[in-house]
């Protein structure tokens, strides 16, 4: 049996899919939500943590500081990008606003897959683990990323 906690969190961004057949070529933005979920081999057995996966707050300080702050009104830019898109992103980067720049092309399937690399990296040395990660794009519409199925 394996006990997981998850955590929601929303940021807002833009970015476009260079070179797609559809509207998402254009520069849009969305209202991301994400949860992740961790899990770690046994409950914690002291302290004020006891019985817990994770404190939520440990894990929220945590997804804020290393996504959610990241991410949270930026222009999302693919560095291998079209033209129109590297301009863009040199005009924001001129102008001192915010921008994230992505080595693969900004699809939610890319990202969720970014936060979970990313997430799980810093988390080794706490002895806890990301199995999760469910990126929403839209209100129906969510990318998932975990590392394994048969948990779930």
């Amino acid at each position: 049996m394996k006990v997981m906690a998850t955590k929601e969190f929303t940021f807002d961004c833009a970015h476009m899919l260079s070179n797609h057949e559809g509207m998402c070529a254009n520069l849009h933005g969305h209202t991301y939500k994400l949860q992740v979920t961790v899990t770690r081999d046994e409950l914690k057995k002291e302290g004020s943590s006891q019985g817990m996966v994770v404190d939520f707050g440990d894990l929220k300080r945590i997804v804020k500081e290393l996504i959610v702050d990241k991410f949270d009104h930026s222009f999302i830019f693919w560095e291998g990008g079209s033209e129109a898109e590297r301009k863009i992103a040199d005009i924001v980067q001129k102008n001192n606003l915010k921008i994230v720049k992505f080595k693969d092309r900004p699809t939610a399937e890319n990202m969720a897959l970014y936060i979970f690399k990313v997430l799980n990296e810093h988390l080794k040395d706490k002895n806890l683990r990301v199995v999760k990660v469910k990126l929403y794009e839209t209100p129906t519409s969510f990318a998932e990323v975990y590392e394994d199925v048969s948990y779930f």
